[in-house]
């Protein structure tokens, strides 16, 4: 999302750019240009310092310091100021890349105890508490400008770490313990667990829906209706991180990669991996900075070898 009235915006490179940002709303600045909208994605905003309002769509939640709100995708409403002096950090993931950590479940999960009819994720924190998730949303809003190689991996550690912390302020708040889901919630849970432990060797949806003892059809809609997107999105979601990670901090050829990714060929996984970054694996490897054993350009063509 674009959110040009604002300051201090994370200048994140592109890509990560659409998924993931950071910035440190002043208020002052918000009062003179007036509220703003924000939604579709998750948001972490934390108020360090006077009073900042969101207006969702059937309430209104007042922040004063070290009050963390959390909005969902579907929740869209205005930002303003409560007309004191102040800060407030706000954490942007869009909801592909948080469907992609392995960490956002849990959380998803522990926050429907706190949503009532129309009620935002809502919390007091000590000082202990907002104190301790500042200084990892420093992390990730200083990440992008200091490190040089094994971003994408850092960033995406970074985020587990921050949902994490939630999860449990949640869980302690809330004090009902391990969330009662429904069963579909439950097949979405455990193809999460296959996934993560088996994306490099088996990419097609079959795999998973037999382990689950369901059909290809069952799955595929308890997938989509979960999270919007397709197993197969899941899958090349997976695949593409780990491939960013060993091309920038290993020294593996990429027919080496393409073999641990459980690729065919090395050029079934180049057209895999140009198709959903926009470069090849040599070039995305010498823009990062690492280094390379030579190998051949590699051009896009249609799907072939892409998961199923």
């Amino acid at each position: 999302m674009d959110h040009p009235r604002l300051a201090t915006t994370t200048p994140y490179p592109d890509e990560t750019y659409e998924r993931l940002k950071y910035r440190r709303i002043d208020h002052g600045i918000l009062a003179e240009t007036g509220p703003e909208r924000i939604g579709n994605g998750f948001y972490v905003l934390l108020c360090n310092g006077g009073m900042v309002r969101f207006t969702g769509p059937r309430n209104r939640t007042e922040l004063s310091e070290d009050d963390l709100l959390m909005l969902t995708p579907g929740v869209t409403g205005l930002i303003d100021t409560c007309g004191t002096a102040g800060d407030t950090d706000l954490l942007y993931i869009a909801p592909k890349f948080f469907d992609s950590l392995p960490d956002g479940q849990p959380l998803y999960q522990q926050l429907t105890w706190l949503r009532g009819d129309g009620d935002m994720p809502f919390l007091h924190l000590d000082a202990g508490q907002a104190g301790l998730l500042r200084q990892t949303l420093a992390l990730i809003a200083r990440l992008p400008q200091s490190v040089q190689t094994c971003r994408e991996s850092m960033l995406r550690h970074l985020c587990g770490v921050l949902l994490l912390q939630i999860t449990d302020l949640v869980s302690r708040t809330n004090g009902k313990g391990p969330v009662s889901v429904k069963h579909a919630d439950e097949i979405f849970r455990s193809f999460k667990r296959l996934l993560v432990g088996h994306y490099r060797a088996c990419h097609t949806i079959g795999f998973y829906a037999r382990q689950l003892h369901i059909s290809e059809t069952y799955l595929a809609r308890i997938v989509r209706r979960t999270t919007g997107r397709t197993v197969r999105d899941q899958i090349a979601e997976l695949l593409c991180a780990d491939a960013k990670k060993l091309l920038e901090c290993t020294d593996l050829d990429i027919k080496e990669i393409a073999d641990t990714l459980g690729f065919s060929d090395q050029s079934v996984f180049g057209k895999f991996f140009l198709r959903r970054t926009g470069v090849s694996p040599s070039g995305f490897r010498a823009a990062n900075g690492a280094s390379e054993r030579p190998e051949h350009r590699l051009t896009a063509s249609p799907a072939d070898g892409e998961p199923q």
